[in-house]
């Protein structure tokens, strides 16, 4: 029955982890929401956090149901093959989740790779055609560290620095050649 119920608890708080830890798309700034909706379609990420937050739900029902019938079991062997078949139930439902799961991992780490845009500070955006001296400029005025070359598309991702002008922020997005 420990063992069932160890089980549960271990999911659950794995699960709730996840659900409470991924960014509600309705709760962040919009520009963000519109970049996440733009990188991965918003109604996938949704339908993965809710089969995350199901299969949570189905781990504790099963862990209820299977710990209500060891409880009233008349032998120790049927306990036993309760708990097998009660864990093995629930390795299945997880297993199961395994798309969605891996939906999830792969959203966590681009997330966290794309630079922090923050839309409420005045933004400054470099552009223009190439060998210009867009990176040398960005590198000169903030403290980003743009790779400055003599040759074109050079810049291969976005790059964002910072700076004080006048006691005011300001940040310089400088975006990359395609």
């Amino acid at each position: 029955m420990r063992k069932v119920k160890f089980c549960q608890t271990t999911y659950n708080e794995k699960f709730s982890k996840i659900i409470e830890e991924f960014p509600k798309i309705d709760d962040i700034h919009p520009f963000y929401a519109d970049l996440c909706n733009v990188l991965y379609d918003r109604d996938h990420y949704k339908l993965a956090l809710g089969q995350v937050n199901a299969c949570k739900k189905i781990v504790d029902g099963i862990a209820k149901d299977y710990v209500k019938m060891m409880k009233f079991a008349d032998s120790l062997y049927k306990c036993k093959m309760l708990k097998r078949a009660a864990l093995g139930r629930m390795a299945t439902a997880v297993k199961k989740l395994t798309g969605a799961l891996s939906f999830l991992e792969e959203v966590r780490q681009h997330l966290g790779r794309l630079p922090s845009i923050n839309p409420a500070t005045r933004t400054l955006i470099l552009t223009g055609y190439p060998n210009v001296g867009k990176s040398s400029f960005m590198n000169i005025v903030t403290n980003a560290n743009v790779d400055v070359q003599p040759y074109a598309f050079t810049t291969k991702s976005l790059f964002i620095g910072h700076l004080d002008h006048n006691y005011v922020k300001w940040q310089a997005l400088r975006p990359f050649a395609e």
